[in-house]
């Protein structure tokens, strides 16, 4: 009788987490539809929603869920004129995007990276607010190589004068040190830049909104 009852104590708890699942699902389609075809999207009763949405904390996002709700938020702030609020929500889509354009890339643990074709709308969002981002990493791509040049004429001088090896072996191996020290900085550059960028403009994000993300920005 106890089995029994632990059993359907359990049943009952499985039906209860689908359907909040398939709730949340479902308002949350809901309000992408309504944001597609709206032109105000700065509404206190679909803010609400949205912000309703944002602490849903019961189960694990997918990555097709997690997009839609940052571009929301992001169309939100960006009717708002609040532009450093809306490039954080799309620097943190492109993060997704980059996932799902580089297999080996690190994936976020609390976030379920389901097949999902981005839609053109949300590109576009991306590409609006981080369009900066290559020239960015050009120019300080080029810095970098100012200093590993610099690097190596120190590792030479170091290897001659007080190593006391000679000028061609020492040249070898400085190079190799600097051409080393190079690639593995300038691979490390978009995420580095992308963690600072993001860090320096937060405090213009609503808290509900870094909070939701914190989980999947962190993991």
């Amino acid at each position: 009788m106890e089995q029994k009852e632990t059993l359907e104590a359990v049943e009952t708890k499985e039906v209860t987490a689908e359907s909040v699942d398939f709730q949340f699902e479902t308002v949350l389609n809901e309000i992408y539809q309504d944001f597609k075809i709206m032109d105000e999207h700065v509404d206190a009763g679909l803010d609400a929603r949205l912000k309703e949405l944002l602490t849903h904390t019961e189960n694990e996002l997918t990555s097709e869920e997690y997009m839609k709700l940052m571009y929301m938020e992001g169309l939100k702030y960006e009717q708002q004129e609040n532009k450093n609020a809306a490039r954080f929500c799309a620097m943190r889509m492109l993060k997704i995007k980059e996932c799902y354009e580089n297999p080996k890339k690190k994936r976020p643990r609390f976030l379920d990276m389901i097949p999902y074709t981005i839609p053109e709308e949300m590109l576009e969002f991306i590409e609006r607010y981080t369009d900066f981002l290559e020239d960015t990493y050009n120019f300080i791509s080029k810095r970098l190589l100012l200093i590993t040049a610099g690097l190596v004429v120190i590792i030479l001088l170091i290897f001659i004068l007080v190593l006391k090896l000679n000028f061609l072996m020492s040249l070898i191996n400085a190079a190799l040190i600097g051409l080393l020290n190079y690639i593995l900085q300038k691979r490390r550059l978009p995420d580095m830049f992308q963690k600072n960028q993001t860090a320096a403009i937060e405090h213009y994000v609503e808290d509900d909104v870094l909070e939701f993300d914190r989980p999947v920005r962190y993991s």
